[in-house]
């Protein structure tokens, strides 16, 4: 008779249930010590009794045995079901008890139990655990955790079962992750939009290239938040949970790590939890140095005509240095209440050196000039990460209600000189040449965050949800230029380039959220957010302000309010489900783009912020249908989604007005966007060790400029792929590929141009807790970045690499043994030892 699904969820889930009991003796332990006992006298009582499988009358193994005082909630003892079924609790006081019987898959079954004098031991004779439906349908039953779990609302990705990120950043996480993509930056974008970034479920100063891929455990990604979540989530939201263990004992892993291009990693994370306090800690560094290139060329026109040639060829290298770490500590205050309180810190060390090569001809392409630009580059960056939760549940199941207070601090300095050389055509030099010019900045933030959110299920039926957050964030940056030419002389000011701006950013928003479960298949939910924004840029040596603020009065009062609701349909025995939601969202721009300070520069391309962009907002809707199929071993997720954007942020080219041989590449606000398209992930699971992850896109995209920008419009679909392979070989062996591909994205004067690539790791697991990863990126060199544009002016066809192919070699340790004590263990051992030290 072939197993049951719960036989199979016993067999599989038991390491994972044995941390459930381990809690539960750890808060024993705790009461044991103090004494917390109904009654007086001996405490030599005992209940006993065995517990089974109520379809299939066979033993519960590992099912949860727990006493409480009658009328109280404290944890007195409990134990784990052995596996014939039998359990026992001793060294019991008189007095009148509960004892619930817990297993996941099963529901609870609490018997009432009275120690007395005249009966001192009691028999609970057999106890007959029913499966629960509703739980079981929301377990994913694998043998081993899978990277990828798909879910109707969202996709969760388990990093540590990635190889190829370890000894990575957050931003190698990003690049396996279905339905993301990273550009050249490092930043990511979702279905052509950016999402919000979060650690820990809230803002951090962090970025993602700041986070080691070992700290983190998995990242959640979140196409179409609810009201619960800030409304500046038009992309969506992407969650970076770091690793914390809530078990008992002590763990943690080393890490240690070499590659090519003076690629070197270590890291140590540690996590203690004995009886109401818990303690986590990390730190870890990484180097790495690159050796890149790109390219420019570009066609002049006047009317349609070309009027000359622009080509140029730049060799770059990069070096970085990370590093940082963190620390918590979590405090039960009591058994519903739990303090937390958290610190991290990082920094960042860039230096770069770039040679750019370049020649321009005119139209019968005779050369005019040609030269070279040598730039260097510095950069120190140090980021604090501050927070302090509370966190406190009802006795009612599902109501409680959190508050926490979060401060991020970031600062950077930066230097960078620029020296042109250049010759006439007749190679005689440039008399405007030498020029070298001196940038010296430096910027800082102060953020703080606040948050307060209750859940309250007034029935089983219907549950509310409601909060308040407000956010202050100052920025200040500060630009000084300083030009030496032939002509000028030393060490001149460049006023029109020298910027030093401030902004002040603040946000406070109140959210209600109402679920109710219609019928056994449908439910509903539906909420509104209220966000009221201010604004304001100052370019303090220029005298200039820009703002804007939502409401501002009553006539963009609508700017201000974000409704979303969403209507899930559920199949019953099946984790099938279907969800069509629609929401309203803004996106603020980010600090890059509105600073006015100069990012990236050649003799011919120039990249600024524009101080006077303002927020886009838009309207999203998807229908998401989540769908198992081959008896369990597969699911299907597929989501039809579409967003219309008023005011869309884009990128915008331009001849700079003082010379109009130099294209001036920023941002504006457009005159809309509209786009749609198709998503699919399915994980695959065919045989036993072998997972497979296959995602694409398909992407419809409509945008245009605002007339005054010139009002040009494109319009065209784009798609990607990606597939990962993870498959575990014999002897603890393992392989996994990662491979993707990105067809060219529409931008409002252009395209980008396609990206793919692929990865090859392998690992060797030499016991369970020692191993070591292999791995290649970029196996076939081809990843780029760039794009095209067309303009009345000029078309121009640039790219950039984000990092060289390397090699990468991977140690990994991890310790730790759960006790539900550690502490308490460790002093009866020396006692037991007649108070000899144990070691």
């Amino acid at each position: 008779m072939p197993p049951s699904p719960v036989q199979v969820l016993l067999r599989t889930m038991r390491a994972r249930l044995a941390t459930v009991f381990l809690l539960g003796v750890a808060l024993s332990t705790n009461m044991h010590a103090v004494g917390q006992r109904p009654g007086g006298g001996p405490a030599n009582g005992k209940v006993s009794g065995k517990v089974l499988d109520a379809a299939s009358r066979k033993p519960a193994e590992f099912a949860t045995v727990t006493l409480y005082a009658q009328e109280q909630d404290s944890v007195i003892t409990g134990t784990m079901v052995r596996p014939n079924g039998d359990f026992v609790l001793d060294q019991l006081r008189l007095g009148r008890y509960r004892v619930p019987v817990s297993f996941l898959g099963y529901k609870v079954l609490e018997r009432p139990v009275a120690i007395t004098r005249e009966r001192p031991e009691m028999d609970l004779g057999n106890i007959l655990l029913e499966t629960d439906a509703d739980l079981l349908q929301q377990v994913d039953v694998v043998k081993d955790r899978s990277t990828n779990v798909l879910q109707v609302d969202r996709r969760v990705f388990h990093v540590d079962k990635d190889l190829s990120t370890r000894g990575g950043t957050g931003v190698d996480v990003m690049k396996n992750v279905p339905g993301l993509s990273v550009d050249v930056e490092g930043n990511v974008q979702m279905r052509g939009a950016s999402p919000q970034i979060l650690v820990d479920g809230r803002p951090s100063s962090l970025s993602l290239e700041q986070i080691p891929a070992e700290e983190i455990e998995r990242v959640e990604v979140i196409t179409n938040p609810s009201v619960i979540f800030d409304a500046n989530t038009t992309g969506g939201i992407i969650n970076v949970i770091l690793k914390k263990s809530t078990k008992p004992g002590y763990s943690g892993q080393v890490q240690g790590g070499a590659g090519t291009n003076d690629r070197y990693q270590a890291g140590l994370n540690f996590n203690l939890k004995d009886g109401r306090w818990g303690l986590n800690a990390s730190y870890n560094f990484n180097t790495g140095n690159n050796v890149t290139d790109g390219s420019t060329a570009r066609t002049d026109l006047s009317q349609g005509i070309t009027t000359g040639f622009f080509d140029q060829a730049t060799a770059s290298e990069a070096g970085r240095l990370m590093h940082g770490g963190r620390a918590g500590v979590d405090w039960q205050v009591s058994n519903r209440s739990t303090l937390s309180l958290s610190q991290g810190f990082r920094i960042h060390d860039m230096k770069g050196d770039d040679l750019q090569q370049y020649t321009s001809r005119d139209a019968e392409g005779s050369t005019l000039s040609q030269g070279s630009q040598y730039n260097i580059s510095k950069s120190h960056t140090q980021s604090l990460t501050s927070q302090l939760m509370f966190r406190h549940k009802a006795p009612k199941e599902g109501k409680e209600w959190s508050t926490d207070l979060t401060y991020n601090r970031w600062d950077r300095e930066s230097r960078s000189t620029f020296a042109m050389l250049s010759s006439l055509a007749d190679g005689a030099p440039d008399p405007s040449t030498p020029r070298v010019q001196d940038n010296l900045g430096g910027s800082y933030y102060d953020q703080i965050t606040w948050q307060l959110d209750f859940v309250d299920p007034v029935s089983p039926r219907t549950k509310w949800e409601y909060g308040l957050k407000s956010n202050f964030r100052l920025d200040r940056t500060w630009l000084d230029v300083y030009v030496t030419t032939p002509l000028f002389g030393e060490d001149i000011q460049d006023s029109a380039l020298t910027n030093d701006y401030k902004i002040t950013d603040m946000t406070n928003a109140a959210y209600v959220n109402w679920s109710r479960k219609l019928t056994e298949r449908w439910s509903l939910q539906a909420g509104l957010r209220f966000e009221q924004t201010m604004f304001i840029t100052q370019i303090l040596n220029k005298d200039q302000e820009f703002d804007y603020r939502y409401p501002d009065g009553a006539d963009n009062l609508l700017k201000a309010l974000f409704p979303a609701i969403y209507l899930v349909r559920r199949w019953e025995d099946s984790q099938r489900e279907v969800q069509i939601n629609f929401s309203r969202k803004i996106s603020r721009p980010r600090f890059w783009q509105v600073m006015p300070v100069i990012m990236f520069s050649d003799s011919r391309n120039v990249r600024i912020g524009n101080p006077a962009l303002a927020p886009e907002l838009s309207n999203l809707a998807e229908v998401n249908h989540l769908l198992p199929f081959f008896n369990g071993k597969a699911t299907w997720l597929t989501s039809v989604f579409g967003r219309y954007t008023e005011g869309a942020i884009t990128s915008y080219s331009t001849p700079l007005a003082s010379d109009t041989s130099i294209l001036l590449s920023t941002f504006v606000n457009g005159r809309y966007s509209v786009s749609s398209g198709w998503e699919n992930v399915i994980k695959l699971e065919p045989v036993i060790g072998l997972q497979l992850t296959l995602s694409g896109t398909v992407q419809y995209t409509d945008v245009a400029l605002a007339a005054a920008d010139g009002g040009d419009r494109n319009a065209g679909t784009n798609w990607n792929a990606k597939v990962l392979v993870n498959y575990r070989l014999p002897k603890d062996w393992g392989v996994q590929v990662n491979a993707e591909y990105e067809s060219a994205r529409i931008q409002a004067q252009g395209r980008s141009i396609p990206q793919y690539g692929m990865d090859l790791s392998m690992s060797k697991d030499f016991t369970k807790k020692f191993g070591a990863v292999l791995s290649v990126n970029d196996v076939f060199f081809t990843r780029k970045w760039g794009n095209t544009v067309e303009t009345d002016y000029l078309s121009q066809e640039s790219f950039r690499r984000r990092e060289m192919r390397f090699v990468r070699f991977t140690l990994t340790w991890k310790f730790g043994e759960q006790n539900s004590s550690l502490f308490r263990r460790r002093q009866g051992q020396r006692e037991q030892n007649g108070g000899e030290m144990d070691m």
